[in-house]
């Protein structure tokens, strides 16, 4: 189990990032912007080449994966406080920070900055339909405490506050020993080691300055190169429209308030071609299906998980699930089980007896990859057919 002090270890080993090595307190524009070299990979490899994969160990690994995550923010600031959840958050994670911190590693999107206070906010066309998150520096420990490993930044709210915002953001991941990806220019990739292997985490999204989830030459070179210098590779998204109209994986290119958002299932699928062992989505604030790829797991989205304010929570939108995979050694899948929770305005994740969510999630996948070999109990349980 990694826990902060090991992750702190890792960091020192490793650096803030793959390949960036950037130390703590530098600003983005001050990181290379050349942070990750690596051998392009064809369409046609495969993610058994014997030369690629370094040796597997025989031990399998769990991992925990959640979707977007906003603790509370500080804009707007009127009244003082509106948005900022009791306790200050202690008690946000309460009910799932036992399944997190008992994984191997545990991933989720941070949706937003972390900032204390000012930043430049982002300009909007429409401030009715703008949205920017604010959290503040010290929320990390509220991550770290529920046993958070990863999360990544690249998503359309980590510009939210300009360069101030970024900044601040990746100094206070970095000072409680989180790592992040998905910024092309600074922080594409993140390597966590333990006993001996390497975990590779990837991030794409479709905004400016992240990895992007349209651009397949790059998700095979950027996951391919993981592949080459890792023993299991982990690959986040944010990608596909925003709302409950939007809870079927269409296999085709989405577009939603005017741009382009990705064609999921080609990315996810792309992704595992290059190299990557599983796949985890967000940014539909809606959770979607999943579906069992060449041995590999992908989920196409997560949905909200920790949200608790100035997000719709109404009906689906509520549901926050947290999906536990096992992987054997070689990277397929072994187990795993989508764990029911829910959110309500001003609250974290809280447990669904009912398995509401499991059994929404299990009706998606039957209807948007009925050939897939997953299958799911009502209770979330996940294995093959």
């Amino acid at each position: 189990m990694i826990r902060t002090s090991l992750l702190l270890v890792a960091a020192i080993l490793l650096g803030g990032c793959t390949k960036a090595e950037a130390t703590r307190g530098d600003s983005p524009s001050q990181q290379s912007p050349t942070a990750i070299s690596v051998d392009p990979v064809s369409p046609t490899d495969s993610i058994a080449d014997a030369d690629s994969p370094l040796p597997k160990a025989a031990t399998p690994l769990t991992f925990a994966f959640t979707g977007d995550i906003m603790m509370g923010t500080t804009y707007p600031d009127e009244p003082a406080g509106a948005y900022l959840p009791p306790q200050d958050g202690a008690v946000l994670f309460q009910d799932v920070a036992g399944i997190l911190s008992s994984a191997d590693f545990a991933a989720g999107n941070l949706e937003g900055t972390l900032l204390d206070s000012e930043g430049v906010v982002k300009k909007c066309g429409n401030p009715e339909l703008c949205y920017a998150f604010r959290m503040p520096t010290r929320y990390t420990k509220h991550l770290t405490g529920a046993g958070y490993d990863f999360v990544s930044v690249a998503n359309n709210h980590i510009n939210d506050f300009g360069a101030p915002g970024l900044s601040s953001t990746l100094n206070a991941l970095e000072e409680a020993g989180l790592r992040y990806a998905g910024l092309r220019a600074s922080c594409p990739t993140s390597i966590i080691e333990k006993d001996g292997r390497k975990i590779g985490f990837a991030a794409f999204g479709h905004n400016k300055g992240t990895l992007s989830i349209m651009n397949m030459e790059e998700v095979r070179r950027t996951v391919g190169g993981l592949a080459k210098e890792c023993d299991i590779v982990v690959v986040s998204f944010h990608g596909g429209g925003e709302g409950s109209k939007y809870t079927h994986v269409p296999h085709a290119m989405e577009t939603c308030f005017g741009e382009q958002r990705g064609n999921v299932e080609a990315f996810a699928h792309a992704a595992i071609d290059a190299g990557a062992d599983v796949v985890y989505g967000h940014g539909p604030h809606v959770t979607r299906a999943l579906e069992l790829y060449r041995d590999r797991l992908i989920m196409y989205s997560l949905g909200n998980f920790c949200t608790p304010y100035r997000m719709n929570l109404k009906g689906i939108n509520g549901h926050a699930p947290v999906v536990t995979v096992t992987l054997n050694a070689d990277g397929s899948f072994s187990a795993g089980k989508i764990h029911s929770f829910i959110q309500s305005s001003g609250t974290g994740p809280r447990i669904d007896a009912t398995h509401s969510v499991a059994r929404n999630m299990k009706a998606l996948t039957a209807s948007d990859f009925p050939n897939s070999p997953l299958k799911i109990a009502d209770d979330g349980v996940l294995s093959r057919k």
